[in-house]
């Protein structure tokens, strides 16, 4: 039996709220959010975060206290 990991978009968006709470921290729509948990055909970034957004998010996680590293923005 494989462990797979959760993308990192998935478990940070969940972290902070959903999509609609973290397209109100990064100051984007809440489809670009959803974008970022879907595959490449579909446009979408592969579970991945965009890096220009960790820094609002990392300083938001840090202001609330919700555990979110650079760790878990990069998938590791």
């Amino acid at each position: 039996m494989s462990s797979t990991k959760a993308p990192p978009a998935s478990t940070v968006v969940a972290q902070l709220g959903g999509v609609r709470a973290t397209a109100r921290i990064v100051g984007c729509t809440p489809g670009a959010v959803s974008r970022w948990m879907m595959s490449r055909e579909k446009r979408g970034t592969e579970g991945r975060i965009p890096q220009k957004h960790w820094p609002l998010i990392l300083r938001h996680a840090r202001a609330k206290r919700i555990k979110v590293t650079l760790k878990d923005l990069a998938g590791l």
